[in-house]
């Protein structure tokens, strides 16, 4: 589903080189639950950025989804994002000024769908994750393990084939990072690709398959044993 050969990512300032992948090859299968684990700096968030294509490589190719996106503009990048990628994000970002159902809504706004069905599709991300009953709540009067939860619903009521989490319980007590996980790995059996940075190794255990970063390099590829 997602394959990286030799990828690099580089920034650079007036004086200053800094290199935040070095060579990184990495393949994601279609249906997978793999977390990303290191140090802050290591790396991890640069490489969901660009699995993700919000960021592109400096050097090194990146096949998305079966395609090599080197060549695509920055026009073409968005729509596969947009159409192809759900993201949470550990500070949850949802926008104050919107009741829940509005903000979930926003990842359909730019898709050229009319609003019978985007209400439908809102609907449907709202029930999945347990929150209809708060549709018209604003985020301030939901707890964190809501706010994420809702966040969660933004990123699939676009129907992604991939869900990238970056520390999605980093803000969360235990209770309710619990239940965030759960619903991630519910939204996986269900057919969902999720690759998820986390700092926690009890919760990089949730997943089927652990890749360690450290400098900017994978150092380790562990497949998790499932339970009988």
């Amino acid at each position: 589903m997602l394959k990286l050969d030799r990828i690099c990512r580089t920034y650079r300032t007036s004086d200053v080189e800094t290199a935040a992948l070095d060579e990184v090859s990495l393949e994601v299968r279609a249906g997978e639950f793999l977390s990303i684990m290191g140090p802050s700096g290591c790396g991890k968030s640069t490489l969901l950025n660009v699995l993700g294509l919000i960021d592109s490589p400096t050097s090194g190719a990146y096949w998305f989804m079966g395609e090599d996106v080197a060549r695509c503009s920055e026009e073409q990048l968005t729509l596969r994002r947009r159409s192809r990628v759900g993201f949470v994000f550990q500070n949850f970002n949802l926008i104050d000024d919107l009741d829940v159902a509005e903000n979930v809504e926003v990842a359909l706004l730019y898709v050229g769908m009319s609003r019978a069905e985007r209400r439908s599709r809102v609907a449907e991300a709202l029930e999945r994750v347990g929150l209809m009953h708060r549709e018209h709540h604003m985020p301030k009067q939901l707890s964190g393990g809501q706010q994420q939860r809702v966040a969660v619903a933004r990123a699939l009521v676009t129907r992604p084939k991939l869900l990238l989490a970056d520390e999605p319980t980093g803000n969360l007590d235990s209770a309710n990072g619990d239940a965030v996980l759960d619903l991630l790995g519910a939204i996986n059996r269900a057919g969902t690709t999720i690759v998820m940075v986390t700092h926690s190794a009890e919760h990089a255990n949730r997943a089927r398959r652990i890749v360690h970063m450290l400098d900017g390099r994978i150092v380790e590829d562990q497949e998790i044993a499932v339970a009988c």
